[in-house]
């Protein structure tokens, strides 16, 4: 059985080792190339393996680092949102669930970069129409769990959609370039306008 199990936990770590130098190689040639010039073939190429293999593991170019650093985050918005203790406001739990995951994604050694590949590659910036649709989805859907509402009540979405403004104010605001530029307390500043009602900052 012993045998068995260590079998099954070096394929384990292969995978992971693959997926990440997947992970890498995207990285480095889009910061070198820009996100249009880059194939997934490309990608192939620089970590060695095969278009088929890179298939296994992301659905495409841009999965290998967007899926990448979701996983990292610590899985999908919406479930870390209706796993949050109950007693939470669902304001709060939004919150949390996103530093949570933020603290969790700057432990990574390619976190900046990762930021500031986005700020040079449009397509990948959460801000565009796609993904900024799909993040508000995840965070009304974790709501609507968490409070016995269906997606499609006006309360999930109502919140999903004052949240997710504030946490692409946050974000734009954020520099990442600039090590003292901290990410987690512009967040905790824009949640907490939202939560005040946007009472006018004293001065």
């Amino acid at each position: 059985m012993s045998s068995v199990n260590t079998g099954a936990g070096l394929r384990e770590r292969k995978k992971q080792q693959t997926r990440e130098a997947l992970h890498r190689a995207a990285m480095r040639l889009y910061a070198e190339r820009g996100a249009d010039s880059v194939t997934v073939n490309d990608i192939c190429a620089a970590a060695g393996v095969s278009p088929r293999t890179f298939f296994n593991y992301f659905e495409s170019k841009d999965g290998a680092i967007l899926d990448w650093y979701e996983e990292q985050a610590g899985g999908s918005l919406a479930d870390r949102i209706a796993a949050r203790p109950a007693e939470e406001a669902p304001l709060l739990a939004i919150y949390e669930a996103i530093t949570a995951g933020i603290r969790r994604l700057q432990r990574s050694p390619t976190w900046r970069e990762y930021q500031q590949l986005m700020r040079q590659n449009p397509r990948l910036v959460p801000g565009s129409v796609a993904d900024a649709r799909r993040s508000q989805a995840l965070m009304c859907e974790g709501v609507a769990r968490r409070t016995g509402h269906t997606a499609d009540d006006l309360y999930p979405r109502a919140l999903a959609a004052a949240a997710h403004a504030v946490t692409r104010a946050a974000l734009a605001q954020w520099d990442p370039a600039a090590p003292e530029s901290d990410l987690p307390a512009i967040l905790d500043a824009s949640f907490r306008m939202l939560a005040s009602g946007f009472v006018l900052p004293s001065e």
